[in-house]
């Protein structure tokens, strides 16, 4: 028999102590290994938990885990949102008051299987934890921070089962472990409990020992040459509160144009600048003059142009320096007769030719909009320097370089593998990630942003350039070594060698099947429970 339920507030001791556990696998503790064990306290105190107890639990687990992974979070909006102390920490508890519900979710569904089948229910722990996940990836425009399977961006071969079902695969196999684990804890337990739990083990070992095979024959393929270009991260160090700041202008523009022939000098034709480098935008605003035509006054009296003097000064620059430049600028277009603002990158190729940009496709909630903008209406947005929200980008196409089309992606779209594979599938053989982490400071946010990225160079067995404005800048390998990286807040170039890829991953193909699969197992699991409560199928003795 299973151990009795201990409920109330006793009860929670091993659930927090789970989410605390967990917690530690991230950035800045960074203990990878922890993921494997830190949810098996949990899932032991589901086993024989009642529902509102197993709510309970997993919503203890939840907030632990995600106050101390996103401790950074009110600093963020004090500084740079121009919220009070008080009411950053109230933005900070709504959003894990939120996220944790998903815990608590996990936690319900794993004591019902455990109420039905015994210890055997445990088994349900990996379907129910990926398709929270995926669900949490998408919901309410998605937070897929912290994932389970990010614990282990630094655990090479067990990542490399990222390329078969993505980021989900991983966390599957992480609570798989920890599934086994409990199994193999539980006292007394049946064989059949037993025996499952081994299954899962040799699971996790097998597919561990095919991803150590995938690295060596990885290893050396990378090793063995072929094409190969010179690129370069430049990271300008500007701090959050003086990027916009008109006084500081000139000296940033000084010091990327500073930086950028020092990467050529070190041989790179490929120069990567990060998000929204400079103050000055390719394109830019300005009220119409008396005598110009009529449609340009649709918009409010504003008119969109180049601003010449930064577009001869970056298309000279690349021409002088014989480079392609990949630079992150704020854009604006006149649409519908509005003036619009989006988050962009522009591709300037030696000849000075400027490709069409790249629009953020996915923008950050309170970073570059405020959603309900009626109900909040007191909340100002993180990303000043546009007059007014951003639009979003509408198309995936990738920006053209010397060796190819590379998958430019733009901050926080590094943690979105739904974003990012379809760039890919568009014919990109590298990727380009460009991010403003300077919001963060010296906080855990930069190694965790960095943690997520890494997952999307396995995930497409692509080379990942990653140019930060305060850091974390990075070069990953396709099988997901950080080859190169940068500290925080240093002003520096990253130079590095890259080598177009084409070949296609399965899941570049089939994308995140596993992940769907486990969310539409939870809704049919959710319609039986149903089903059997109004039939009376409920047994009395396990409920």
């Amino acid at each position: 028999m299973s151990r009795p339920d201990t409920s109330g507030f006793r009860g929670l001791f091993l659930p927090v102590l789970s989410g605390l556990l967990l917690a530690l696998a991230y950035p800045p503790a960074d203990l990878g290994p922890l993921a494997f064990l830190a949810l098996v306290p949990l899932l032991l105190s589901l086993r024989a938990a009642r529902r509102g107890a197993a709510l309970l639990r997993g919503y203890a687990c939840g907030a632990a885990f995600f106050f101390v992974l996103l401790d950074w979070i009110p600093r963020v909006m004090v500084l740079y949102g121009g919220l009070s102390w008080p009411l950053g920490i109230l933005i900070l508890a709504l959003l894990v008051a939120y996220l944790a519900g998903y815990f608590a979710l996990f936690a319900f569904i794993v004591a019902a299987a455990c109420r039905r089948h015994g210890p055997q229910g445990l088994l349900m722990a990996p379907i129910a934890w990926v398709g929270l996940e995926f669900i949490r990836g998408r919901a309410l425009t998605g937070f897929p921070w912290g994932l389970l399977g990010y614990s282990q961006y630094r655990n090479l071969a067990l990542l490399q089962a990222a390329t078969l079902g993505g980021i989900y695969a991983v966390s599957f196999l992480v609570m798989a472990l920890n599934t086994a684990l409990a199994l193999l804890a539980t006292r007394p337990a049946p064989v059949r409990a037993r025996a499952a739990g081994l299954l899962s083990l040799l699971l996790v070992v097998a597919v561990h020992a095919g991803g150590a095979v995938a690295l060596w024959r990885g290893e050396r393929a990378l090793a063995s040459g072929g094409e190969r270009i010179t690129v370069a991260a430049v990271q300008g160090n500007v701090p959050q509160d003086s990027k916009w700041d008109p006084a500081a202008a000139t000296r940033i523009v000084t010091d990327l144009v500073r930086l950028t022939r020092e990467a050529a000098r070190g041989g790179a034709s490929l120069v990567v600048w990060p998000e929204s480098a400079s103050p000055y935008s390719f394109n830019r605003p300005r009220r119409v003059r008396a005598g110009e035509t009529e449609p340009a006054r649709e918009a409010g009296g504003l008119v969109v142009e180049p601003d010449r003097p930064y577009v001869d000064l970056v298309t000279g620059l690349a021409h002088d320096l014989g480079i392609t430049l990949i630079a992150g600028s704020v854009d604006y277009r006149v649409a519908g007769g509005r003036l619009g603002a989006t988050n962009s990158a522009f591709a300037v190729a030696p000849d000075g030719s400027i490709s069409a940009p790249y629009d953020k496709v996915h923008l950050v909630p309170f970073g570059e909009y405020v959603p309900l903008r009626g109900v909040l209406f007191f909340v100002d947005r993180l990303v000043r320097g546009a007059i007014a929200d951003f639009a979003p980008g509408t198309s995936l196409a990738p920006l053209p370089t010397p060796m190819g089309p590379a998958a430019t992606f733009i901050c926080y779209e590094a943690i979105l593998p739904d974003v990012v594979r379809p760039i890919v599938r568009r014919g990109a053989v590298l990727l380009v990630n460009i991010t403003n982490d300077g919001w963060y400071g010296r906080s855990p946010g930069p190694p965790q942003h960095l943690a997520m990225a890494v997952a999307r160079a396995v995930e497409n067995r692509r080379y990942l350039v990653r140019a930060a404005n305060t850091g974390i800048s990075a070069i990953v390998d396709p099988y997901g070594r950080i080859t190169r990286r940068t500290r925080l807040l240093e002003q520096t170039v990253l130079v590095g060698v890259v080598a177009p890829r084409s070949d296609v991953t399965p899941y570049g193909r089939s994308g995140d099947l596993l992940a769907w699969g486990c969310a539409i197992l939870l809704l049919l699991d959710a319609a039986l429970r149903a089903a059997s409560s109004r039939l009376g199928g409920r047994s009395p003795a396990r409920e």
